[in-house]
C-alpha cells in the first residue's frame, strides 16, 4: 500500500503511460480497440472525485487505491489490444501474401520473421503458463513488453511492404471424395485466438 499523498503521484505516473500508450495504439490500429482502456480511465476519474468528496482518510486512500489500479487496467487493456493486432496483422499478411512467390524477395529474412514470430507466440503463451493464468497482470504484462516491441517492429516491416506484393488466394481446396475441404495456408486459424483469450 502506497504511503498518503504517493498514491496521487503514482497515479499521475500511470495515467501519463496510459495516456501515451492510447495515442501509440490510435496510431498504430486506426481501430476502436480502446474502449475498453477510456472505460478503465473513465472508473478512474470516479474514483478521484469520490476521494476528494470524502472526509475519512481511510476512504480518501480507498478511492485512490482504486483509482490506481483502474488505470492499471487501462494499461493491460492496451497492451492485450496491440498483442491481439499485431498478430491479426501477421496472420492476415501471410494469408494473404505467403503463396505470391515475391514475398521472400520484397520482405528481407521473411522465413526469419515468421520464425520470431512464432516465438514470440510460444513465449506469451509460456508467461501465460508460468504466471498462473498471469494473475498478477502487472508481472505479465512487464514481461510481455519486450514481445510487442518485437512484433510491432515485425508487423511495420510486413505493412511497408505489402504494397509490393500481389495478393494470392487466400485459401486452396483440393477434393476429398464426397466435400471439398478447404485448408488454410499459413498460421493456422486458431492461432490469433489461441495467442489472445
Amino acid at each position: 500500500m502506497p504511503a498518503k499523498g504517493d498514491e496521487l503521484q503514482i497515479l499521475l505516473d500511470l495515467f501519463e503511460q496510459a495516456e501515451t500508450k492510447i495515442k501509440n495504439a490510435e496510431l498504430i490500429t486506426s481501430e476502436g480497440v480502446l474502449i475498453p482502456s477510456i472505460n478503465e480511465l473513465r472508473y478512474v476519474g470516479h474514483h478521484i472525485v469520490r476521494s476528494l468528496l470524502s472526509d475519512d482518510a481511510k476512504e480518501i486512500q480507498a478511492e485512490r487505491v482504486r483509482a490506481i489500479n483502474h488505470v492499471k487496467r487501462a494499461i493491460y487493456d492496451i497492451d492485450e489490444s496491440l498483442l491481439i493486432y499485431y498478430i491479426e496483422s501477421a496472420v492476415n499478411f501471410k494469408e494473404k501474401y505467403n503463396d505470391s512467390g515475391f514475398t521472400t524477395e520484397v520482405v528481407t529474412d521473411y522465413p526469419e520473421k515468421l520464425a520470431m514470430l512464432d516465438e514470440a507466440n510460444k513465449s506469451i503463451q509460456q508467461l501465460r503458463e508460468d504466471n498462473n493464468n498471469y494473475q498478477d497482470r502487472e508481472q505479465f504484462y512487464q514481461k510481455l513488453n519486450p514481445y510487442l516491441d518485437k512484433l510491432s517492429k515485425i508487423v511495420a516491416i510486413l505493412n511497408n511492404r505489402r504494397h509490393l506484393l500481389p495478393t494470392n488466394n487466400k485459401t486452396k481446396t483440393i477434393k476429398t471424395g464426397k466435400a471439398r475441404d478447404v485448408f488454410y495456408y499459413g498460421f493456422d486459424r486458431h492461432y490469433r485466438y489461441y495467442c489472445c483469450t
